[in-house]
């Protein structure tokens, strides 16, 4: 994890020596000229040291020595964090050298006025100096990796002693090494799809492939296929090779051979001779290759030029962890190995831990079960956690008391017991030593989270963007967008669990696997990239790491100086002592992210808003109900987020920030007023909900990097200017407007236009009859709408129907008529349909056809429908049918005379 601390540092002195900055101020200065140049050219230096040992290092650092307890890893961890410690105090400097950069670049700043007076110079100095004794000791680096001997290995670091030990430990194991067949217990289905997929009879090559996280059971599935006699001797020959990362092809090439040949001897290692070779055996041969744990697409030309079809019903069947390698199947040959079921990890446990002591049975004592159940919880699901645990505590005496502390230590033991570590880190470590610098910082972060933790995508891009990981791709995509792809592939790599998705499919919250995360929370903690506070053992959060966060439980020192390194401080305990938080955040001085949501804040303490370096703040959830003007001294913050607080009105100055991108300041009808004219505000992307008036419905409109745009208190005097400054939003994705007094205010559409990429829309007001008329042609691209108050009195359907890509329709008090009618053909990518307080709906109409992958009905406090809709018969795609506060009669026929309407749903909730 050395190099993505060194990614970091990299950024940062690029990102400071490459503006034109410092240019324009050295001509400037005097004599600081000369220190500062100085500087500069010190950094040019230590940035080639760093570009340099990025180079030489391998992100499988970590993964090349598998075995933590032997003295050549003990000396390359001691070098390696050397050269993190370093790597901190760059960090550290650059920050400082950019802040005082800054305050000169500032015409008003004291520094300017002041620049010749001895206090600078001595400070610019130090600079200089600190510069230096960070040069002589990257030099003296050097010479400590040439007297140890820590030399390359592969294709990475490793002590010259084991230079090739990496190599026994490349691929996705199997978790039943002894030929047990337990490998299928929960998998059954899986195993029968592969049998039939190799059986069937498709006359041409097919393709088949199984994905899945490191140790869910991906090549144990296939290796217990291989081991039937009855499959394998239907195909003429067979090969089955581990794509490890860093081998050749013609490695491999001769491998394949060898195993379709056993006369093949290894005589040649030419590409072209062994491709002939193979194409040539396999001419006329029914074969079957496995490609165990690929890793990437990057031989697969050669693969499918060599395996070719050669309609003799061939197979081809990969193992991977990777979404984009398993794609290479096509979606019906695509097998997901997922979780295993809490009884089916209970059983594949006792099978475990049980066996030497009742073969017959292998069942768990009842006075142990409540123990292993507790255990299997923190496994959820991973056959590997589950056989590895199991496997360990078959050697245990099977008493209660033993059990429970072995429970109560198991998270020590999952990263300290050599044992466990065979089993489990071999497999985890590859996944996490594969990962590019800039996703394992990614990725690392999550850590910080609590266990268990559902973590919001829209929270983690932001502070992933505040943390400086997202690499810059150019104007045409946004650093969010750059960090959704991160976040894509971390989810394409089986390294994060998808718990929840929006109505666009997009992943919108996620956890992290608990065996990963106290992978990733000890590599973490060892690299001082992270630290979590969540027992009551105190910690001094600025000796521990560049990150702390504190959880339910966990106690910190009062910070003092050394909390100076920290970058990023999360707060997820709201007993923490305001009196705490206060002291500090004076001590935070370089500190990048600063959460405090839940905290029983009331003011923002002066020392947070002189926190130069700040680019994330969040006191989301709070008692705040003032933002004072100093928060204009946050000039580098991107995210400001008050909801669920009690800021009424933001003032002035904060449209001197005109480095965010991120405003979310309310989360109710009221909204909350700005002073002054945003329209400084040119790279906000997030504004939600602010209060409507004359001036910002103008001004909104200068703001055209808008993404998402949340306004309330409308009235009808600001409608034109409103719809004039949202046709200038062309890069708009979700609009919400909501009226001033809802039921009594009109929300005018006839100059709206929509955004050509409007996705999601939400309206709350009274609506004229028959607006939607003329701008339903402009909502192609609308994927969401939703409705509030708008007071219709004609089935608003026939209109809405032009939405054809609506995926989600929400109407709440939207609507006061008494019959719906959902036509043949109409909304055809309908996914939710939410019907509430429609006081006067008495007739729902669905008819065959409508709607037709509709998946979630939600029909609530609807007084007027007593019958249960006949139409509902109709839907076959339905599966969730949730009926709240409805009538009693709707609910008994529900649940009696109409129920064979419902019968095809598969969960009915009445509440």
């Amino acid at each position: 994890m050395t190099q993505g601390l060194i990614l970091i540092v990299l950024q940062k002195i690029t990102t400071t020596l490459g503006g034109a900055a410092v240019t324009a101020l050295v001509s400037k200065v005097g004599e600081l000229a000369g220190i500062i140049l100085e500087a500069e050219s010190i950094m040019k230096d230590i940035q080639g040291e760093f570009e340099i040992m990025q180079a030489f290092l391998s992100p499988r650092v970590l993964a090349e020595e598998p075995n933590p307890y032997t003295g050549n890893h003990q000396i390359l961890e001691s070098w390696l964090k050397l050269i993190r410690k370093i790597a901190r105090d760059v960090e550290d400097i650059i920050d400082e050298y950019a802040f005082l950069l800054g305050k000169m670049a500032n015409p008003e700043s004291f520094l300017k006025k002041t620049f010749h007076n001895s206090k600078n110079i001595k400070t610019w100095n130090n600079i200089a100096s600190q510069l230096k004794h960070v040069k002589a000791r990257l030099e003296y680096l050097t010479v400590m990796r040439e007297r140890y001997g820590i030399k390359m290995s592969g294709n990475g670091v490793g002590s010259s002693s084991h230079s090739s030990t990496h190599q026994l430990y490349l691929s996705d194991t199997s978790y039943s090494n002894d030929g047990d067949n337990d490998v299928t217990i929960g998998h059954e289905y899986e195993a029968q799809k592969l049998a039939e997929c190799v059986s069937s009879d498709g006359a041409d090559r097919a393709v088949i492939s199984i994905c899945g996280m490191g140790g869910s059971g991906k090549t144990t599935l296939v290796r217990n296929l291989y081991r039937k006699q009855e499959i394998i001797k239907t195909f003429d020959c067979y090969a089955w090779i581990t794509v490890s990362k860093n081998c050749l092809i013609e490695d491999l090439l001769s491998k394949v051979m060898s195993q379709l040949d056993g006369s093949y001897e290894h005589r040649s290692t030419d590409y072209n001779d062994l491709v002939k070779r193979i194409q040539s055996y396999l001419e006329n041969q029914r074969y079957l290759i496995i490609l165990d744990d690929m890793w990437n697409r990057d031989f697969w030309p050669c693969f499918d030029l060599v395996f070719m079809k050669n309609k003799c019903r061939s197979r081809v069947i990969i193992t991977t962890r990777i979404e984009g390698v398993a794609s290479l199947a096509p979606d019906d040959h695509m097998i997901r190995i997922g979780s295993l079921s809490e009884e089916e990890s209970l059983t594949l446990f006792s099978k475990r831990a049980f066996s030497k002591f009742n073969k017959e049975t292998s069942t768990c004592p009842e006075g142990l079960l409540p123990w292993a159940r507790k255990i299997l919880v923190k496994c959820q699901g991973l056959p590997l956690a589950i056989v590895a645990i199991g496997s360990l505590l078959s050697y245990r005496n099977m008493e209660e008391q033993e059990w429970r502390l072995f429970y109560n230590q198991l998270n020590w033991q999952l990263t300290n017991n050599p044992e466990l570590y065979h089993w489990v880190s071999r497999i985890l470590k590859w996944s996490l030593s594969d990962l590019p610098s800039h996703l394992r910082n990614c990725f690392l972060y999550c850590s910080l989270f609590p266990e268990d933790y559902q973590i919001r995508r829209r929270w983690i891009i932001r502070l992933w963007v505040a943390e400086g990981f997202v690499e810059d791709r150019g104007t045409e995509t946004t650093l969010e967008e750059v960090a959704e792809d991160y976040l894509r592939e971390l989810t394409q790599r089986s390294l994060i669990q998808i718990t929840e998705r929006n109505e666009f499919g997009r992943t919108k919250r996620f956890q992290v696997h608990d065996i990963v995360r106290e992978m990733i929370v000890t590599i973490s903690r060892k690299e001082m990239f992270a630290h979590i506070c969540n027992h009551p053992h105190i910690t001094d959060v600025g000796d521990v790491a560049n990150r702390v966060s504190v959880h339910i439980g966990g106690q910190v020192y009062q910070p003092g100086p050394s909390s100076q390194h920290l970058r990023s401080f999360l707060l997820f305990d709201k007993h923490v002592p305001i009196k705490w938080i206060n002291a500090a955040s004076s001590n935070f001085r370089l500190l990048r992210v600063l959460c405090l949501r839940y905290s029983l804040l009331k003011d923002i303490p002066d020392t947070i808003t002189g926190l130069f370096n700040l680019h994330y703040l969040d006191l989301s959830r709070t008692q705040v109900s003032k933002v004072q003007k100093s928060i204009a001294r946050l000039k580098k913050l991107q995210t400001l987020h008050l909801m669920f607080a009690h800021v009424s009105e933001l003032p002035l100055e904060i449209t001197l920030l005109t480095s965010l991108r991120h405003l979310s300041v309310s989360e109710d009808m009221y909204g909350t007023s700005i002073s002054g004219n945003i329209s400084s505000l040119k790279n906000l992307q997030t504004l939600r909900e602010v209060k409507a008036n004359k001036d910002l419905a103008k001004n909104l409109g200068y703001l055209t990097q808008l993404r998402s745009l949340g306004i309330t208190g409308v009235v009808r005097s600001y409608n034109e200017d409103l719809w004039a400054s949202v046709m200038k939003m062309t890069v708009l994705t979700k609009l919400a407007v909501a009226t001033s007094g809802y039921e009594n205010e009109t929300l005018d559409l006839q100059n709206m236009r929509p955004p050509r990429n409007l996705e999601k829309l939400y309206l709350a007001g009274k609506l004229a009859e028959g607006v939607f008329s003329p701008i339903c042609d402009g909502f192609q691209k609308l994927k969401v709408l939703k409705l509030r108050w708008s007071g219709l009195v004609n089935d608003p359907l026939t209109l809405l129907s032009k939405m054809v890509n609506l995926v989600c329709l929400d109407l709440y008090c939207a609507y006061d008529g008494k019959s719906l009618k959902f036509c043949s053909g109409w909304f055809p990518k309908l996914k939710q349909v939410h019907l509430g307080n429609l006081k006067n709906l008495s007739s729902l109409q669905i008819s065959d056809g409508a709607i037709s992958n509709l998946a979630y009905l939600e029909l609530r406090e609807l007084e007027s429908l007593n019958d249960v809709p006949e139409g509902l018969k109709y839907l076959r795609s339905l599966q969730h049918l949730y009926a709240r506060n409805m009538p009693g009669d709707f609910v008994e026929m529900l649940e009696g005379e109409h129920q064979g309407f419902v019968q095809h749903i598969t969960y009915i909730e009445c509440v």
